[in-house]
C-alpha cells in the first residue's frame, strides 16, 4: 500500500506539526498508509557539532504521533555523509524510495546539501515519483509556530503559553540523580515551578529538584 507522508523534524510535534499530521491522515483515508517522515539525531547537531535539548526525545516524538493518528514513522539517520547529500540525490535515495503517492510538507522545508532543495523546488521538479502539497505555516502573533519559539518560552519560564502551542502538556523526561534532573528535553532557565512525579507533588527550579534519586520519571508542570 502507498503511503501519504510528511516529513521534518517534529520536534515537539506542535500545531504546525499536528496541521501537517492530521492533513496526512486526512488524505490516507485507509487508502494509504498515513506515515511520517523524519530525522535522528536532529541535523542542527551534526551542522554544529554540539548536542542540544529537545522538546521531545525521539521516544516521546514517536508517542505523539502515533497517537495523532500516523501509522508508520520512517527514521533517516541523519549523518555528516546525509547533509553532503544534493538536493536530487536526497529525493533519488530517500523519498523515491518510500513508496509514496504524495508527500505533505511545510512551506520552508529544505532538504540537501546546505538546504539547497526546498518545497518549491520538490512541486516542479520531475525527478520526484510522487506527488507534494505544501501547507502554509501556523501563527501566532503573526509569528510561525516554531520548536525553536516554544523552546525559547520554555527557557523564559512561560510553560502556559508554550503549552498553548505545543496543544499538549509540556513533559520532561528525566532521571533524578542528587535532585539534578538529568534529561535531553528543554528545562526552565529561570523560575520556580509546581510539579508533579508519578502524582508526587514536588518544585522543580532550573534543573533541581526536591526528589529522591529515580531513573526514567516523567515531569510534569501542574
Amino acid at each position: 500500500m502507498k503511503k501519504i507522508a510528511c516529513i521534518g523534524n517534529f520536534d515537539g510535534v506542535h500545531l504546525g506539526h499536528q496541521l501537517l499530521i492530521s492533513r496526512v491522515v486526512e488524505l490516507a483515508d485507509d487508502k494509504f498508509i498515513p506515515t511520517v517522515i523524519t530525522f535522528d539525531p536532529d541535523p542542527e547537531t551534526i551542522f554544529t557539532g554540539k548536542n542540544r535539548k529537545y522538546l521531545t526525545t525521539l521516544k516521546q516524538k514517536k508517542e505523539y504521533l502515533y497517537n495523532y493518528g500516523i501509522k508508520e514513522i520512517i527514521v533517516i539517520p541523519f549523518t555528516k555523509e546525509v547533509s553532503y547529500i544534493s538536493k536530487n540525490k536526497f529525493i533519488e535515495l530517500f523519498l523515491n524510495n518510500f513508496n509514496l503517492d504524495t508527500l505533505v510538507c511545510g512551506e520552508d522545508f529544505r532538504f540537501g546539501h546546505r538546504g539547497e532543495g526546498s518545497s518549491d523546488y520538490l512541486i516542479k521538479t520531475n525527478t520526484k515519483n510522487f506527488k507534494v502539497e505544501v501547507l502554509e505555516h501556523v501563527l501566532y502573533n503573526h509569528e510561525k509556530i516554531s520548536s525553536t519559539l516554544i523552546s525559547n518560552l520554555i527557557k523564559e519560564g512561560n510553560i502556559k503559553l508554550a503549552e498553548r502551542l505545543l496543544n499538549h502538556d509540556y513533559i520532561i523526561e528525566a532521571t533524578i540523580l542528587n535532585k539534578e534532573v538529568i534529561t535531553e528535553n528543554v528545562i526552565p532557565l529561570q523560575g520556580e515551578f509546581n510539579v508533579s512525579i508519578n502524582h508526587e507533588k514536588s518544585i522543580l527550579k532550573e534543573n533541581l529538584i526536591d526528589h529522591p534519586n529515580k531513573k526514567d520519571v516523567s515531569i510534569i508542570f501542574i
